[in-house]
């Protein structure tokens, strides 16, 4: 009995011995698991882990951690310590390890695959962190796994399809990181899934519909992907769902509209920024506990369903940028809980509600603009005493501006431009209202007939007042003293009026103005120096008044001001010495004055100004060397002066010049053969000088025509320009005739007999009688050479094709090559086309215009023969060749082509209006240049019309409306046809492309975009194999497309301008040329260096 309790005791020992060793050891395996992610760190702002984590402490006491039973440690959260380092795989040691939370730290490095052995983990949390590489596919051992984020951190590459084992998942946070790949279908086994985060990746491809089996999910997030197709119907009918966010993605096709679908609890709803298209679903009004939905930017249409009066939770519904029509519903301004209301940029109309104001309460925000809302603006607006925003701007309004507005004192911003209100009193006495707004920052009422005078209340407008503009508004009258009071004002606009008398001295309390407009007014009296106490003024546009005087010479003190306009005044003094020192100056006009004296050699200082017009003064002197120095300079205009002395060699180191005008000067010498090396130079203008000498040979000068060069009897060098041949070639052409007249004399003798023979026997043939009949001075080439140079006429000679013409490619006996375009004589107009090209090539001369080599012409055939262009059309490019066109290319063919319209609107004798300008007629030679090209229906107007009636038509899609509804042919049709282009050009879409059906065009399809979301419509080659021209590195790749975009947006903005409905609205191609020069310098500045 004893040996046996003996050998128990012994027995006993020997299990705790075990025990004990085994709980040591286990003890020891965390603590080296803890003390191996403690020297992974490389930074403790605090210290807590140094002072804390050290063997006087049991480990389990540390700061962060917290153990099971004293032994095993199961809690790890070090969240919000700014700890950086890595993470150690000795942390898989932890076996027993439940929440292990690190974040709002700086961790990096890739997070250890080793986390896979922690199956006991239920809790893993490393978000707002700096970890990279992969997602370890080991997480997906985790099987215990309850909470997953990653969120906010640098992780890329595909999101592991083993995740969707993790059955237990409730919360998955994978959004904002880099991720790549599809969302994986097994990601539909996370029954219990509550939150499911992906946004702000580069997810691409479609939402599975396996989504919609997540039966227990509050949030989806998907915001900020490239994810593209449908949205599965089955994830409306989740019906715990609280928050669905799939916007800022490329989400096609049409809502679900079953009505029956349920979202009982949805109270968020964010599908704006995609391509979705269709009606507003009704099934959406079901959505009871709805309070916010967001539509804005897709290309939805339609009405707003009547009964989204059932959204009585709604408090913020925004759908800008569709094209939704028709009338608000009136029960939506039923809802009592509303404060934000945006529907910019749709296509409803109607009138607002009388009450509109009375059963809103909470309203803070309402845009209204750019739709075609009429009638009044309710006065009841006035009782929705929470405005914050109104914006009515660019719809039909009329009649009186509110007169009770001051009953919106929580208002900051009021739009009602571009609208008709009118004023009912002498002087517009809604601003006496407006005087208890006191949180009023921007009052924008510019292109209203308001027709009344400002009152002086408005310097008792709020101090906080930033913008306020009322141009083009028919006021008349003075400018009131007291709106110098105006403290905080940054923009000030009342161009386009009648206003009158002097600008007033309290302006110059206006310290915070950045740009002043009061052009084209009747001011008068000298220029006001209170301006000159503005330091931080950038923008002074006072053109087009009464302004006499001098300018002051304070103005130098401007030294921010980047942009002064003081043309057509009756200024008469020298420019001050000190003006030539204000280094930002990038704009400047100083036409159509009775300004004196001479430019110094301090010009040169203008670094950054890139538009120069000092034309129609009295300067002299003159044109000084550093002006050569202003290498961002697009435009210099110094014509109409009284400048003498030679041109200036170094301006042919204005690199980006596109437009010199140097006419009706003094000037005299040689023309600088360098100015032909000027690659931008479009427009050169010399005429009326006392120029001498050979013109040069390259550059502008091979296309210049005679006008841009008249007024200088001394030069010479080209017949073609009616001048006399230089004396050098005068010489060589005199030794020549000594030798070649005798011979030429018994020659012709010979000749006389042989063609008395032959015209006996020769047989007069129409098919080959040729000869030029339009084109006089141009060589002649017959019939015989046409067929030898085509093969025939060859299919495989064959460049392009239409309904009246074939396009050939001739190569002649000498080796020179040309285009050869057949006018196909079945063709009803065939005949009236040739002529008709005939006429306004005859003539005509213009870099970027096609160049006539000659014609041939009998009564069966009709041919002209046009210089060849090797690279095809601009719609070859943007449409058909695999290489894509850079920004640059792209800017530098509608400059091209603007050029050559402008030229023939404004330049040419008569206006010349192409009617058929579209990428077909935009033909690309050896070095890309544009040329335009077939005028078989261009219309030649007299000088006394602006428009003349046809029944031919141009081109479906391109065609301005007035042309094709009244045969009405103008200059504008013309500039609605290069706006077309210029989208097309951009966006990459035809304005035929199926994607514009029923009542969306091209134009509306950009417009509605424009300018927040322009990217989403243009052509994605732009943002690719562009910039990486320039890149040596991610930043410069990214920069460049920084530049790309910003560019891009003046661009778009040209065009919307050519697009206007009126013609007399739409902007001149004079204004287009300026507006492109501008970008493109710009343009050129950045992607030169």
């Amino acid at each position: 009995m004893s040996n046996f309790t003996a050998l128990n005791i012994s027995t006993l020992f020997f299990f705790l011995f075990l025990i004990f060793n085994s709980s040591h050891e286990t003890n020891v395996t965390d603590y080296a698991a803890l003390m191996a992610f403690k020297s992974h760190l490389i930074l403790q702002p605090d210290n807590i882990l140094s002072t804390n984590w050290n063997h006087t402490i049991h480990f389990c006491n540390w700061y962060g951690i917290s153990c099971f039973n004293h032994s095993r440690v199961n809690y790890m959260q070090l969240s919000g310590l700014s700890l950086q380092g890595k993470i150690s795989s000795d942390i898989a040691n932890m076996t027993h390890l439940v929440v292990l939370d690190l974040s709002g730290n700086n961790f990096n490095g890739i997070l250890p695959s080793e986390l896979g052995f922690l199956q006991e983990l239920r809790i893993l949390n490393v978000t707002g962190n700096s970890f990279q590489g992969d997602i370890p596919v080991n997480l997906s051992k985790c099987f215990k796994l309850e909470t997953l984020d990653l969120s906010f951190n640098f992780i890329e590459g595909n999101i592991p399809k083993e995740l969707g084992f993790l059955s237990n998942l409730q919360h998955l946070a994978l959004d904002h990181n880099n991720l790549t790949g599809i969302i994986p279908t097994s990601f539909g086994n996370f029954s219990k899934l509550e939150y499911f985060y992906l946004h702000e990746n580069d997810l691409v491809d479609e939402i599975p519909k396996e989504i919609g089996k997540l039966s227990s999910l509050l949030v989806l997030g998907l915001r900020g992907n490239n994810l593209v197709g449908s949205i599965p119907s089955s994830i409306f009918n989740i019906s715990t769902l609280q928050i669905v966010d799939l916007s800022i993605n490329r989400l096609s096709g049409q809502l679900p509209n079953e009505d029956d679908l349920g979202m009982p609890n949805l109270e968020r709803l964010f599908l704006d920024s995609n391509r979705i298209s269709g009606r507003i679903p009704r099934f959406i009004s079901n959505a009871t506990r709805l309070n916010y939905l967001y539509l804005t930017e897709n290309d939805m249409f339609g009405h707003i369903p009547n009964d989204f009066d059932r959204l009585t939770n709604l408090v913020w519904f925004e759908f800008e940028y569709n094209r939704i029509s028709g009338n608000i519903p009136y029960g939506l301004f039923n809802i009592t809980s509303l404060e934000i209301l945006k529907t910019r940029h749709n296509y409803l109309s109607g009138e607002l509600p009388s009450d509109l104001g009375n059963w809103l309460p909470n309203f803070a925000e309402i845009f209204l603009s750019h739709n075609q809302f009429s009638g009044e603006i309710p006065s009841s607006i006035c009782n929705a005493t929470n405005l914050v925003y109104l914006e009515a701007s660019n719809n039909s309004f009329s009649g009186p501006v509110p007169m009770m507005l001051g009953n919106l004192v929580y208002l900051e911003h009021l739009n009602l431009q571009h609208n008709s209100l009118v004023n009912v009193h002498d002087s517009l006495e809604f601003l006496d209202s407006l005087v208890n707004c006191r949180r009023l920052q921007f009052l924008i009422l510019e292109s209203n007939p308001l027709s009344g005078i400002l009152p002086e209340s408005i310097g008792n407008l709020s101090s906080n007042l930033k913008v306020f503009t009322a141009i083009s508004c028919e006021l008349k009258g003075v400018i009131p003293h007291g709106l110098g009071n105006l403290s905080s004002l940054n923009y000030l606009g009342l161009s386009l009026n009648n206003l009158q008398g002097e600008v007033p001295s309290s302006f110059s309390r206006l310290q915070n103005l950045e740009r002043v407009y009061l052009s084209r007014n009747q001011f008068e009296g000298s220029v006001p120096d209170v301006f000159c106490s503005i330091s931080i003024l950038g923008i002074l546009a006072l053109e087009e008044n009464n302004f006499s005087g001098s300018i002051p010479t304070c103005i130098a003190n401007l030294t921010q001001l980047k942009e002064i306009t003081l043309a057509s005044n009756k200024l008469n003094s020298t420019i001050p010495l000190g003006f030539w020192k204000i280094e930002h100056i990038e704009a400047l006009n100083f036409s159509r004055n009775f300004l004196h004296g001479s430019i110094p050699n301090e010009v040169g200082n203008l670094k950054a100004v890139n538009i120069m017009d000092l034309s129609y003064n009295d300067f002299s002197g003159e044109i000084p060397d550093s002006i050569g120095s202003l290498q961002s300079l697009l435009t210099l205009d110094m014509s109409r002066n009284k400048f003498e002395g030679s041109i200036p060699s170094t301006l042919s180191n204005l690199i980006v010049i596109d437009f010199l005008d140097l006419s009706s000067n003094g000037l005299s010498g040689n023309i600088p053969a360098s100015l032909g090396s000027l690659r931008d130079l479009k427009y050169l203008n010399l005429s009326f000088n006392r120029l001498e000498g050979e013109i040069p040979h390259t550059g502008v000068f091979k296309d210049i025509t005679f006008e841009y060069l008249m007024g200088n009897p001394n030069l010479c060098g080209s017949p073609n320009l009616s001048l006399p041949l230089c004396y050098v070639q005068k010489k060589r052409r005199s030794s020549l005739v000594l030798k070649i007249t005798i011979p030429i004399s018994a020659i012709l003798v010979l000749v006389f007999i042989l063609c008395v023979v032959f015209h006996r026997k020769k047989r007069v043939k129409n098919a080959t009688k040729t000869y030029s009949t339009y084109m006089g001075g141009h060589e002649i080439i017959t019939y015989q050479e046409l067929v030898q140079a085509t093969e025939a006429f060859s299919e495989s000679n064959l460049v392009g094709e239409g309904s009246s013409c074939k396009v050939y490619q001739a190569e002649f006996s000498d080796g020179s090559v040309a285009a050869i375009k057949v006018f196909n004589m079945h063709y009803a107009k065939a005949l009236k086309n040739f002529d008709a090209e005939c006429e306004v090539l005859r003539n005509v001369r213009h870099r970027n215009l096609v160049k006539v080599i000659s014609t041939c012409s009998n009564l069966d055939f009709k041919a002209m023969i046009l210089e060849f262009m090797p690279n095809g059309s601009l719609h070859d490019w943007l449409h058909s060749k695999s290489d894509s066109l850079s920004l640059v290319q792209r800017l530098d063919i509608v400059s091209d082509v603007a050029m050559a319209i402008e030229y023939l609107h404004h330049e040419y004798e008569v206006p010349i209006v192409h009617c058929d300008l579209k990428p077909a007629n935009v033909l690309l030679d050896e070095d890309m240049t544009a040329h335009v090209a077939d005028f078989g229906i261009a219309k030649i107007l007299a000088h006394d019309h602006e428009f003349i009636q046809t029944k031919t038509l141009g081109t479906i899609g391109y065609m301005a409306p007035e042309y094709g509804l009244d045969g009405h042919v103008s200059t504008k049709g013309d500039v609605f046809s290069f706006g077309i282009l210029l989208l097309e050009t951009f966006t990459g879409k035809r304005p035929t492309d199926d994607t514009f059906k029923e009542d969306l065009s091209l134009h509306q399809w950009v417009k509605m975009v424009f300018p927040d979301a322009l990217t989403e419509v243009l052509d994605s080659n732009l943002f690719s194999d562009f910039n990486v021209v320039k890149a040596g590195s991610n930043a410069s790749i990214n920069k460049n497309r920084d530049h790309t975009k910003e560019f891009l947006v003046p661009i778009i903005h040209v065009a919307l301008l050519c697009l206007k409905e009126l013609p007399e609205e739409r902007i001149d191609m004079r204004g287009v040329t300026v507006q492109l020069k501008k970008i493109r310098g710009e343009v050129q500045k950045i992607y030169s260096k």
